[in-house]
Formats: C-alpha cells, sequence, structure tokens
C-alpha cells in the first residue's frame, strides 16, 4: 500500500485505487440483481396504491354525479328514459312486467310480448318497481291517464280493472269524466243487462286491455 504525501494537517491519505472504491459493485451479483428486483416490486406497488386512489376519487366524483342526477328527476322521467327495457312492478297488489312501450307523466303502458295484451299503469299506484336502465329523459306522452282511458272507451274494447283495494273486475269502459269513469261489469248470469258502475280514476291502478286496443289516442 502507498501512503500519499502527508497533508499541511499532517494526515496520510490514501490514493483512490488502493482504497477500493474503484473495486467493482459492493455486493455479489446474485445479491444486487436481487436487491433491484425488490426495489423494482416496491416501486410497482407504490404505483398500484397511487392509481387505487386516483381511481377512488374518480368513482367518488362518479357517485355524486349520479347522485345530483338523481335528485333532479321524477319517477316518470326515470320511465321515459326506460322505453323499449324490460320492467317489472307492483301496483295495487298486482305484480306487472313486460316491456316498457309508452311513459306519460302520470302512467305507463307494458307491453306483454307474445301474449296479446298491454296493460296501462297508474304511476300513483306503484308500489315498487324493478328497472335495469338508470337514464332520465322528458315524457313524449303528454295525455293523461284519463285521456288513455277514453281511447279505450271509443274502442268498446273488453278490459280488466285492478283496483287499489286489490280487487280486479271484467268489463268494458263507458264514458270517461274528468275525475271519474262509467265501468260496465260482466253480466253475472247469461243475458242479464250489465249495470255501470261509476269509479273514481283514483281508484284505478292498472287496465289490461288487447294490445291493439290498448294503444290509445
Amino acid at each position: 500500500m502507498r501512503f500519499s504525501e502527508s497533508s499541511n494537517d499532517g494526515r496520510c491519505e490514501i490514493p483512490a485505487d488502493e482504497a477500493g472504491l474503484d473495486a467493482g459493485p459492493l455486493l455479489p451479483p446474485e445479491l444486487g440483481a436481487q436487491e433491484e428486483a425488490r426495489f423494482s416490486r416496491l416501486f410497482e406497488d407504490l404505483e398500484a396504491v397511487e392509481a387505487g386512489r386516483e381511481l377512488h376519487a374518480r368513482a367518488g366524483e362518479y357517485g355524486d354525479l349520479v347522485v345530483g342526477e338523481v335528485a333532479d328527476h321524477g319517477l316518470a322521467q326515470r320511465l321515459a328514459g326506460a322505453v323499449s327495457a324490460p320492467v317489472r312492478l307492483t301496483a295495487a297488489g298486482a305484480a306487472v312486467s313486460g316491456v316498457l312501450e309508452r311513459a306519460g307523466e302520470a302512467w305507463v303502458r307494458i307491453g306483454h310480448p307474445g301474449e296479446g295484451w298491454a296493460t296501462l299503469v297508474a304511476l300513483e299506484h306503484v308500489e315498487e318497481l324493478r328497472l335495469g336502465v338508470r337514464r332520465h329523459a322528458q315524457p313524449a306522452e303528454t295525455l293523461s291517464f284519463a285521456s288513455q282511458l277514453r281511447g279505450l272507451s271509443e274502442a268498446r274494447a273488453g278490459v280488466a280493472l285492478g283496483l287499489t283495494s286489490g280487487a280486479a273486475v271484467r268489463g268494458r269502459l263507458g264514458p270517461v269524466g274528468r275525475d271519474y269513469a262509467e265501468f260496465h261489469g260482466e253480466a253475472e248470469t247469461s243475458g242479464a243487462r250489465p249495470v255501470p258502475v261509476l269509479l273514481p280514476l283514483r281508484r284505478i291502478a292498472w287496465v289490461r286491455a288487447a294490445a291493439r286496443t290498448a294503444e290509445g289516442p
């Protein structure tokens, strides 16, 4: 080992090449590779954590947007955004399922493909509803529930009415007023003339008729 000349403060200096400073890696090659792989995995984990945080933040923002959108709309708009989608609901205790064909501010028309009939449901009597579409739109149908019933009356179509009491009756709709409908029930005995009944519209939860006549105005 060579010593360099003494410095002014009396200390001896060892040349860098003899001090081992350029003598190669401090760790054996296999240990160096392991350390490098470990640090690589550490950085990957940190990147994954950061990506997870960003994803969580974006999900939170999306959730806030969904909450805000839902808060600004009503059931009629939710249903209007789901026209042509499958739907299942309960109204006055009766389960109705099929394809949502038309939607108004106060009613929906549900078709039953392959069965030849459709059901008109008053939204105020819907108890629960299952719908796989979260989209909103303004109802394209502007006519009232009473207007839809007048269409069935004019067609002199046979219908089944679901009442808010849970009862279902069969017959034919007569003239429909602003808040009531005249209903002619089926005769209890052959040849007997049906007795008309006046039904407040608020008591009618749903109306089922042949699909062609249920088209309405």
